[in-house]
């Protein structure tokens, strides 16, 4: 926000420089961004009078003049029509322009220069800032000048304006009088109000307009005031001037009231003409679906029902806290104005800004936020600055629909809380004072300090606003330092669950896989690529109310369709080969529409492809898994997305954490895809509970370990992890590892049979094992096989 620091004057003596005042500011919360000074827009350019003119001796066109700077007499050649005795502006060597042309003396024609006269284009001057400066030519000066000054500073051209980011906490101070209150307390100043008494004559605002309001959480208060008898004019230079300096052009003495007040005080204003209210009235409702407005930009706007208009009795005249239609503007011949100061609802102008791509200073100011009590106090400002400027009559009476509102609030504390909150011991002669200057009346009860919140201060709702309030004016230089060892203090860390997170990255980029980062946002037609059924809980997703287009409007369920869709585009970029992971979120809602949020669970998705097969994403698991501490079992599993007969379920502790598996060729189809893909999706929520972090340790065996190898021939269907399990569950003695190393097929074997090649590892800790016993061990363990399985001896 620009802050003009004359305008802030008005309110609140000034007697530092605009360099300390910024720290004072900083100091109290708000961050100064830069200060600019008018009178160093242009350097080195002077009030000079002309003494002498003469024509030029090599050029019809050209004029020499003898110009007096009050420590010299220079000489300018001009192209311009001059007077003898006029005071104008020069620009002397080596001076720099508003438009960054820089001057150097230097020869015209064969005949010297000192400079250039200078025109308010070269000053960065209009008419609003001096008269005539908007004029194609020399500004002349009108009146007594020092010859030699700055001419800005003769001109009075010469504010300082403060850049002030205003905090989100703050929307209060997005006006000058509020900040200036804010300046106040930095230098530990009074501040002045403005005046906002104004006289009224005859007639009656209700025999000018009927207000009626349909919306009232929408548009919880709307007040209105009529002015008869128009006087359009110009408004006077000085508020010309301050709307200038913040950025805003004025237009005529009814407009720029209502952008007076929207800087001065915070609250927007319109100004409607009378005669453009159908009816007269005026009805705050929400719009038609297809009703349009052309905007004062000249904008056409399609409505719809969730935004809130101004309407007259017949047609929408004003998109609510954004901008007025276009015919209900301030016209030259306008006798009739109807001001309206009101209060909307902060989101529900975002979204419609938002939908209609329409911005204004005025909508800005609604979406963070006005006061209750602001409508009132800028609507008699406005009424005051009418009757000041001689604008036009005021009509007795103000309309005011309003909802109930607390004009103040109360917040209970001790002071033992309060220092508890900063820290260190406060007193109460020190806090009361504060508060004070910052308009905040504190009571005592007997039992506990009681604050009185104005209705403009909305961002205070405890005890811990008040002790934040204190302690920015206070100053943090002001607390006393304490030692660490008679301070509370909290240890820093990673929790348990992003620890684990952590190491499963970690794993699987040691393993060879690359990570990568989708949306949580997807298509709906991703659940008809993958073949869900039509009943799957997983199509059961969260649409997203407004969104960017159908390939992003739900909130994923499964993570496979990114992964494959990732997968599908390296392919078709000549990435031939792949091993790549993800760690994000599905979002499972409890039902549909939701009622409460959506369960966010944390989910691993695996996929590999190119020189790759099932057995790769198996290993990769396992690894995995082997890092955890977690025993997992698969189990053979049919999948919709997944290739028959090479797919499964993955358990662990009896649990099912996920599916793994050889991507379906009709799904590959529908993603366009060539060349198989291997993907698995396992939920870490499951895993993070099942995580053993105790590590279990064992004696080496002094006696050597013994190796033997045995392959049986079996039915194709029967799986390997299924001989695993009845071997290990079977306590064969001393049997310390079993694991698959072949797996063959082929016609010599048989059809449907498959052979299936076992490795075992046997170890005592007692003795070394002789061959009787371990042949023993394994007569047993093709017995097992022979009666469960149906197994041969290969």
């Amino acid at each position: 926000m620009k802050a003009p620091i004359s305008w802030l004057n008005e309110y609140v003596e000034i007697d530092v420089t605009a360099e300390t005042l910024a720290k004072k500011l900083v100091g109290i919360g708000f961050e100064v961004e830069g200060i600019e000074y008018q009178n160093k827009t242009a350097t080195k350019v002077v009030v000079c009078k002309i003494n002498e003119i003469d024509k030029h001796p090599n050029a019809d066109r050209l004029s020499v003049c003898k110009i007096d700077i009050g420590s010299k007499i220079l000489q300018i050649v001009t192209n311009a029509k001059m007077t003898v005795g006029e005071l104008v502006p020069v620009a002397l060597d080596g001076a720099v322009l508003v438009t960054g042309q820089k001057i150097n003396a230097g020869e015209l024609r064969g005949v010297h220069s000192d400079g250039m006269f200078c025109g308010g284009e070269e000053l960065g001057l209009t008419n609003d800032e001096y008269v005539g400066a908007s004029n194609n030519d020399v500004l002349r000066l009108n009146g007594e000048y020092k010859l030699g000054a700055n001419v800005f500073d003769e001109i009075g051209f010469n504010d300082v304006i403060l850049d002030v980011s205003i905090t989100a906490n703050r929307p209060d101070c997005n006006s000058i009088f509020k900040l200036a209150k804010e300046v106040a307390v930095a230098l530990k100043k009074n501040w002045n109000a403005p005046s906002f008494e104004y006289s009224t004559k005859g007639s009656s605002v209700y025999d000018l307009v009927k207000v009626e309001v349909k919306n009232q959480s929408l548009c919880p208060r709307y007040m209105a005031a009529g002015v008869k008898n128009i006087r359009i004019a110009q408004s006077p230079l000085i508020i010309k001037k301050r709307l200038r300096a913040v950025g805003i052009r004025p237009i005529n003495n009814i407009v720029d009231i209502t952008n007076y007040i929207l800087i001065e005080l915070g609250q927007p204003m319109h100004a409607f003409d009378k005669r453009e209210l159908a009816g007269e009235a005026i009805v705050v409702r929400n719009a038609k679906e297809n009703e349009t407005i052309v905007s004062l930009d000249g904008k056409l706007n399609n409505l719809k029902e969730d935004m809130l208009v101004i309407c007259d009795a017949v047609k929408p005249v004003a998109i609510a806290g954004i901008m007025g239609g276009e015919n209900s503007g301030i016209k030259e011949d306008t006798k009739e104005v109807i001001f309206e100061s009101a209060r909307f609802a902060r989101d529900s102008i975002r979204r419609t800004s938002k939908a209609l791509n329409l911005r204004s200073d005025s909508s800005a100011r609604f979406e963070k936020g006005v006061d209750f009590a602001l409508q009132e106090y800028a609507l008699n400002r406005a009424l005051h600055l009418i009757c000041e400027l001689d604008a036009g009559d005021v009509v007795e009476g103000v309309i005011d629909v309003s909802v109930e509102f607390e004009k103040f609030r109360e917040i209970f504390f001790t002071m033992k809380k309060i220092s508890q909150i900063l820290g260190f011991t406060v007193r109460k002669q020190s806090l009361v004072p504060i508060l004070r200057r910052l308009g905040i009346e504190v009571k005592d009860n007997g039992k506990e300090l009681v604050a009185i919140i104005p209705g403009d201060r909305e961002d205070m709702c405890g005890v811990n606003d008040i002790a934040e309030e204190f302690i920015r004016v206070y100053g943090f230089g002001h607390i006393p330092p304490t030692l660490f060892a008679h301070s509370e203090m909290t240890k820093g860390g990673r929790g348990a669950k992003i620890e684990f997170i952590d190491k499963v990255e970690n794993t699987l980029a040691s393993l060879g896989l690359s990570q990568i980062v989708n949306y949580s946002f997807t298509t709906p037609k991703c659940y008809d690529l993958l073949k869900f059924p039509q009943d799957s809980k997983v199509r059961e997703a969260i649409s997203l109310l407004n969104p960017l287009g159908e390939a992003v409007s739900i909130m994923r369920t499964t993570m496979v369709h990114s992964m494959i869709e990732t997968i599908s585009f390296n392919i078709s970029k000549f990435n031939k080969t792949g091993k790549l992971f993800e760690v994000g979120k599905v979002y499972l809602p409890e039902k549909l529409p939701l009622e409460d949020l959506p369960k966010e669970e944390e989910t691993l998705c695996l996929g590999i492809y190119g020189d790759e097969d099932f057995f790769s994403l198996k290993s990769i698991i396992e690894s995995l898994f082997n890092v955890l501490r977690i025993d997992i079992k698969l189990e053979k599993e049919q999948i919709c997305y997944l290739h028959d007969g090479r797919s499964a379920k993955i358990f662990a502790n009896g649990v099912e954490v996920g599916i793994m598996g050889e991507l379906h060729p009709d799904v590959m189809e529908n993603y366009d895809v060539s060349q198989r893909l291997y993907v698995a999706e396992l939920s870490l929520e499951k895993l993070f509970s099942l995580e053993k972090t105790e590590i279990l340790c064992a004696p080496i065996s002094r006696y050597p370990a013994v190796q033997r190898d045995l392959a049986v021939v079996l039915d194709s269907n029967i799986v390997a992890g299924d001989l695993i399990d009845l071997i290990s569950n079977s306590k064969i003695k001393c049997l310390s590892k079993c694991q698959v190393f072949d797996v063959f097929e082929s016609e010599a074997i048989g059809e449907g049979k498959k052979s299936v090649a076992l490795s075992f590892e046997f170890v005592s800790y007692d003795k070394t094992m002789t061959d009787e016993e371990i042949n023993e061990a394994m007569k047993k363990i093709l017995s097992l096989l022979q009666r469960k399985f149906k197994a041969k001896i290969r």
